[in-house]
C-alpha cells in the first residue's frame, strides 16, 4: 500500500471512530460508550499495525521489553504502549498475547499496567505469554499500586495516606499534590473517596493486588521463583529503572523463568 493511501485510510478510520463514539453516547451510558469507543480504536490500530509489528519483533533474540512505558521509554529496550506516539516505540495490545518468539526475551518490565487487565482472562494470558517469551533464567518485573499499603493506612490519619499518595491539605479537603491521570488535582473529603480513585481510576483499573495475591497469580502462571522486591532493587542488574515518584504507593514483584 502506498504511504499516502495508508495515511488516507488512517484518517478515514479516525473520522469514522469519532462519529461512532458520538453516536454511542446517545445509546449507552457515557462510561460504557467511552470504553467501547476506546476498544474500537484499539481494534483499528491492531488491524493497521499488528502484522508488521509481529513480523519485526518475532525476529529479535535477547531483547529486553518495557510494556506500557507511558511517557518513560527505556533506551535500548523494545518499548511497547497502547497509546504512545513516541518514536522507536511499538503499538501492541498485550491482552492479545505478545509478538515475540519462544525463549527469546531476556527481561520484561511492566509498571502500573497489570492492574488494567481483567484478572480472569487478560492477566492470566499476559503472564503465560511472558513465561513463553522469556529465556530460561529471564526476569519479569511487575509494578502495581499496593492495595495492602493503602488498606493498612485507611482509617488512620490523612498524613499517613499522604505518605503513600502525595496529598496536600486545602480548604475543600485533601487534594492531589500533582495532576492525576485526568490532568486534575482531585479533592477528597473522605478517605474512601481516595481509595476509590486509586483502585478504580474511573473504570480503567480491573483489580487490586497486595503482595500475597500478586505472588499467587504469578506463581499460578508457571514461574519457578516469585519474590517481592523494593524500588530500584532487581535480580537483573540491567532492569529498566523504576519511577521513583510512584515508589511509596507501589508494590514490586519479580518472577524468574
Amino acid at each position: 500500500m502506498l504511504p499516502g493511501a495508508r495515511r488516507g485510510g488512517r484518517n478515514y478510520a479516525r473520522d469514522t471512530l469519532q462519529v461512532v463514539a458520538a453516536a454511542l453516547t446517545y445509546a449507552l451510558p457515557s462510561c460504557i460508550a467511552s470504553e467501547v469507543a476506546t476498544e474500537l480504536g484499539f481494534s483499528v490500530r491492531r488491524a493497521l499495525y499488528s502484522r508488521t509489528t509481529r513480523r519485526r519483533l518475532a525476529r529479535l533474540d535477547g531483547c529486553r521489553v518495557n510494556i506500557g512505558f507511558g511517557y518513560r521509554p527505556t533506551p535500548g529496550w523494545v518499548n511497547i504502549e497502547l497509546g504512545s506516539t513516541f518514536p522507536d516505540s511499538y503499538f501492541w495490545d498485550c491482552r492479545r498475547g505478545l509478538p515475540f518468539s519462544d525463549n527469546r526475551v531476556t527481561a520484561i518490565y511492566s509498571e502500573h499496567v497489570f492492574e488494567h487487565f481483567d484478572p480472569e482472562i487478560d492477566a492470566t494470558l499476559f503472564l503465560r505469554e511472558c513465561l513463553r517469551c522469556l529465556r530460561p533464567g529471564g526476569v519479569l518485573r511487575i509494578v502495581v499500586p499496593d492495595a495492602g499499603a493503602y488498606l493498612r493506612a485507611y482509617g488512620q490519619s490523612w498524613e499517613r495516606l499522604a505518605v503513600i499518595h502525595p496529598l496536600e491539605q486545602s480548604q475543600e479537603g485533601w487534594r492531589d499534590k500533582g495532576p492525576n491521570y485526568k490532568g486534575l488535582k482531585s479533592v477528597y473529603r473522605t478517605q474512601m473517596q481516595l481509595i476509590n480513585e486509586v483502585f478504580r481510576q474511573g473504570y480503567q483499573h480491573k483489580y487490586a493486588y497486595d503482595e500475597e495475591t500478586l505472588v499467587l497469580v504469578v506463581r499460578a502462571a508457571g514461574f519457578s521463583r516469585v519474590i517481592r522486591q523494593s524500588c530500584g532493587v532487581s535480580l537483573d542488574h540491567d532492569m529498566a529503572p523504576d519511577n521513583e515518584a510512584r515508589q511509596p504507593g507501589s508494590l514490586y514483584v519479580e518472577a524468574v523463568k
